[in-house]
C-alpha cells in the first residue's frame, strides 16, 4: 500500500459534500452565525469533521484580526490548521470547543445541564465557543428538554452544532431553532477516488469497496483496516465451489459462517453483488460491483443461467429477513447453503 497522504485540516477533507461546505463557508462570509445548526445524515459522512473544521475556521488565529472578534479583511475561508487555536481543536483540547456524546446508549441529563453549567460561564479564549453535541437524535426526553431551553436563550458567543441521521428523530421544537444542514451519502465516484489517494488503493479494488459502503467513508475504512477484500474472496470462492462439493463440505461453509454472526449480513451482500455480476456482465460489464475481479467474472458467468442466479439472490434475501427475524441463525445458513449449491 501507497503510503498515506497526509489530510488537508480544512473544509477540504469533506469528501462529495460541495453543498454543505457551500453553506457553511457562505455563513463565514456573512460574518453572522446562527445559534444552532442541525447536521444530519447517515454515518461516517463527515459530520463530526465539519463540525470541527467549522469551528476550526471561526476561531483561527490566521483568519482573524487582532482583536479575535471578526475575520481579517483578507482572510479566506479555510482554517490554517497551524495556530494554537486550530491545533486545539483538532486534538479535541480546546476548552470552548465543547463535545457532547451519547454516555452509552444515550445523551443524559445530567450531560446537558453539566453542559449548561459551563456555557453560563464567559467563553476562555475563543472568539466563538461550540457546544457539538454528537448523535444528537440519542438525547433522553428529559435532556432534549433541558437543551431546549438553552437554545430558547442561547449564551452569547456560542454556537451549537447538533448531528443526527435524520431531523425526524429529534423533538420538532429543537429542530426548528437550528439551521438544517443535510449531508448527502458519498458518491461511489468520489468515495474510490478519496481511497485511492488517501489509502494507496488500486483502482479496482478501492472501486469495489466504494461499491459496498453505501456511501459511507468511515465504513470503506472499517473495511480495509478488517481486510474486507479478503474475506470477499474467500466467501466468492466458496460459494462458487459449492455446486461440487459434498454435503458435509457446503456445510462446513456454513458453519464458518455461523461463527461471525455480527459479519452474517456483509456476507450475504458479498453473494448477492457476486450473483448481480453475473447476471449483468454479458450486458454491462461497466456496471459490476467486483471490479478487480472481471477476469474471474467472466470465466464464471456462462457456468449457470441467469435463472438461476436470480433464484440464488432471491434465496439470500429471504434468509436475510428470516434472521432479522430471530430464526435460528445455524438452520437458516444450512439451508440457504443447501439450496445455493444446487444447479438448477
Amino acid at each position: 500500500m501507497k503510503a498515506t497522504e497526509k489530510q488537508t485540516p480544512g473544509f477540504a477533507s469533506l469528501v462529495g459534500q460541495d453543498r454543505p461546505v457551500r453553506l457553511l463557508t457562505a455563513a463565514l462570509a456573512r460574518g453572522a452565525l446562527p445559534h444552532a445548526f442541525l447536521f444530519t445524515g447517515i454515518e461516517g459522512i463527515g459530520k463530526k469533521t465539519a463540525a470541527r473544521v467549522f469551528a476550526m475556521a471561526c476561531n483561527c488565529f490566521e483568519r482573524l484580526s487582532p482583536s479575535q472578534t471578526r475575520p481579517s479583511e483578507d482572510a479566506g475561508m479555510e482554517p490554517c490548521g497551524r495556530c494554537r487555536s486550530c491545533l486545539k481543536i483538532t486534538s479535541d483540547n480546546h476548552p470552548d470547543v465543547i463535545w457532547i456524546r451519547p454516555a452509552g446508549d444515550m445523551i443524559k441529563v445530567d450531560q446537558i445541564r453539566a453542559l449548561c453549567g459551563k456555557l453560563a460561564l464567559k467563553p476562555y479564549e475563543a472568539a466563538t465557543r461550540f457546544a457539538i453535541i454528537a448523535h444528537a437524535h440519542k438525547l433522553n426526553p428529559e435532556a432534549g428538554n433541558t437543551l431546549l431551553k438553552t437554545l430558547e436563550e442561547p449564551p452569547a458567543h456560542t454556537v451549537f452544532i447538533l448531528t443526527a441521521l435524520q431531523a425526524s428523530d429529534i423533538l420538532p421544537t429543537i429542530v426548528s431553532r437550528c439551521q438544517h444542514i443535510r449531508f448527502n451519502p458519498v458518491s461511489v465516484n468520489s468515495l474510490r477516488t478519496y481511497l485511492e489517494k488517501t489509502h494507496g488503493l488500486e483502482a479496482e479494488k478501492a472501486a469495489a469497496i466504494a461499491a459496498m459502503a453505501g456511501g459511507s467513508i468511515t465504513r470503506a475504512e472499517s473495511m480495509i483496516a478488517s481486510a474486507w477484500v479478503r474475506k470477499r474472496d474467500w466467501i466468492i470462492d466458496e460459494l462458487e465451489a459449492l455446486p461440487n462439493r459434498p454435503v458435509n463440505l457446503c456445510l462446513a461453509f456454513s458453519e464458518a459462517l455461523s461463527k461471525n454472526k455480527d459479519g452474517i449480513f456483509t456476507a450475504f451482500e458479498i453473494m448477492k453483488n457476486w450473483l448481480r455480476d453475473l447476471v449483468i456482465y454479458p450486458s454491462a460489464p461497466e456496471r459490476i460491483i467486483n471490479k478487480d475481479l472481471t477476469q474471474k467474472i467472466k470465466a464464471s458467468f456462462q457456468k449457470a443461467p441467469v435463472g438461476d442466479r436470480l433464484q440464488k439472490i432471491r434465496a439470500i434475501e429471504r434468509a436475510e429477513a428470516d434472521i432479522r427475524s430471530n430464526a435460528n441463525l445455524r438452520l437458516s445458513l444450512d439451508a440457504l447453503i443447501m439450496t445455493l449449491s444446487r444447479e438448477n
